[in-house]
């Protein structure tokens, strides 16, 4: 194990959001600790090999694990904005490509004689450049402008925000567990760990050292987690080295990094957790253009992507596309659900579609999903332009117009196209969407107190019923909500009658809220309409 401890001596981390800069970054990225790790190992005159040595080994660890405060456990100073006086500028210049050039030319001097002709001539337009900039009663119009600039009334002032982060608890653990440095390199670290004096602004005062005890990190990597951190990975060295190089602190510069999810959500116990029959392989696809679209018209974006696929797959479309059999009957297993992700949840949701959802069942084959993705890339092949990766596809809409859709290749930064937000694992599940209930219970609002009684058990009995068919285990509890439990949810009375063909028998809508003994990994779909969008559930973790 190898675990170095940071802590922050003013109780606060001063750092910006790689994209945000009004925003504090927390906790501070691997990537940052990485690079000053290294700026430590290149502040001192000799740079001893066994420390670059030590910062190679360190880049092909991986992602750490974290200990440190949690998203609840911090107080966000936001960023105010300050103007700080920018670097010197340079009066006469500082002649770096004559210099080089000459550099060269001197190198190569020693066998060639034209080499060393050259060399004589550009020492000698060096030093007239040099003799002309700097003679009295030479300066330009320009030049005496930047002079200007030098002197302390006058300097140029720049737009700066340092936002910070004060955490309930001040340390913070890096921890690579199975990493298994040999007594050279964790002597080399530990070194550059004490000589650590500060990690993000120069105001984020540090101590740092390696430990040995073990570390319970609470931010663990996860590929659908919901945090973003930037990591190091084998090749930062290097790239930091070519980075400086460019720069040389002078100019503005992106950390070197790549990235990696993270999550703070507890781990459940693989024994303990059943799944839903659909799988959290999602392909998204985010709205990039057309209207905007409320909750309410879930089933009929869904029917149209469904539609356009049907069109671009290989013909006649597979049972996994189309629901059915081959003789017309309906499918007998899960297949393809295709599921608008409404905006719900948030204390400004507008229940409006940002994107849709490809859910295919777990036990989907090969040859099942391949179907998928090549009517889905023929569907892309017919819109791309030159050299566009993922181009915005069509989804028409009738007489509402175009919807465009984009597939993501990587996990989006809204919250609502995050197949985590949808997929656990927790107890507790809420309605986005209304589920339209496989057998009617009759009216939910009967004014009858006994009738409207009755028509909830029967709608509680048919909502655990759904849980079973959908792969889950009986839920321990559920509840039929009067209304949207979720901010932004449509209401059951606004979802336009389901199924929508004439002479097909309407199904009721109701809001649910189930609960189940353990933990369960989604999505959880349920009721006649989750394979369109309808019964689409999102967990609920601890009070919320």
């Amino acid at each position: 194990m190898l675990a170095i401890e940071v802590e922050f001596l003013t109780g606060r981390y001063v750092g910006t959001r790689y994209n945000d800069r009004t925003r504090g970054e927390w906790p501070p990225h691997p990537a940052r600790l990485y690079s000053a790790l290294v700026a430590t190992h290149c502040s001192c005159p000799e740079r001893p090999a066994s420390e670059r040595e030590a910062l190679l080994w360190l880049e092909r660890q991986g992602a750490p694990l974290i200990r440190a405060a949690g998203p609840d456990e911090i107080a966000e100073r936001a960023g105010f904005t300050v103007f700080v006086p920018v670097n010197d500028p340079d009066v006469v210049g500082t002649f770096d490509t004559e210099r080089e050039d000459l550099a060269v030319a001197l190198a190569a001097a020693g066998s060639d004689k034209k080499a060393a002709t050259r060399a004589r001539v550009l020492e000698k337009k060096l030093g007239e450049r040099i003799a002309r900039a700097i003679a009295p009663g030479r300066l330009s119009a320009e030049g005496a402008r930047t002079a200007e600039r030098i002197v302390p009334e006058t300097r140029l002032r720049q737009a700066r925000t340092f936002p910070s982060i004060a955490p309930d608890d001040p340390t913070v653990h890096f921890v690579w567990p199975d990493a298994r440095p040999d007594e050279r390199t964790r002597d080399a670290l530990g070194v550059l760990a004490r000589g650590l004096v500060r990690l993000g602004h120069s105001s984020s005062l540090v101590r740092a050292r390696l430990v040995d005890e073990p570390i319970e990190a609470n931010w663990r990597p996860d590929e659908i987690g919901e945090h973003r951190l930037r990591v190091a990975t084998e090749g930062q060295l290097a790239a930091l080295d070519d980075a400086f190089e460019r720069h040389r602190e002078t100019e503005p510069r992106v950390l070197p990094a790549v990235f990696q999810r993270y999550t703070v959500r507890r781990p459940v116990t693989p024994t303990t957790t059943s799944r839903s029959a659909f799988g959290i392989d999602w392909l998204v696809l985010r709205r990039t253009g057309g209207p905007h679209l409320p909750a309410s018209s879930t089933v009929g974006v869904a029917r149209s992507v469904r539609a356009a696929l049907m069109k671009f797959a290989v013909q006649p479309p597979p049972e996994l596309l189309t629901g059915h059999r081959e003789d017309g009957g309906p499918a007998r297993r899960p297949h393809l659900a295709i599921v608008p992700l409404p905006f719900v949840g948030h204390a400004r949701a507008d229940g409006s579609l940002l994107g849709v959802a490809l859910i295919l069942p777990r036990q989907a084959d090969a040859e099942e999903r391949r179907a998928v993705f090549r009517a889905l890339a023929a569907w892309e092949a017919k819109h791309r332009r030159e050299d566009e990766a993922a181009p915005a596809i069509p989804v028409h809409l009738g007489r509402a117009g175009e919807l465009y859709l984009t597939r993501l290749d990587e996990i989006p930064e809204q919250v609502t196209l995050r197949p985590a937000t949808w997929c656990g694992p927790a107890r507790r599940w809420v309605s986005a969407t209304p589920v339209a209930l496989d057998r009617h219970p009759g009216d939910l609002h009967d004014p009858n107190p006994a009738r409207a009684a009755k028509a909830a058990r029967e709608a509680k009995e048919t909502l655990a019923e759904a849980a079973t068919y959908a792969g889950l285990p009986r839920p321990a509890s559920v509840i039929v909500l009067p209304a949207a439990p979720l901010a932004g949810a449509p209401k059951a009375k606004h979802i336009p009658a389901f199924p929508p063909e004439p002479g097909r028998a309407r199904r009721a809508l109701a809001h649910a809220s189930i609960e189940f003994e353990s933990p369960v990994e989604g999505p959880v779909l349920l009721g006649a309409g989750r394979y369109l969008g309808l019964g689409l559930f999102r967990p609920v973790y601890g009070d919320d």
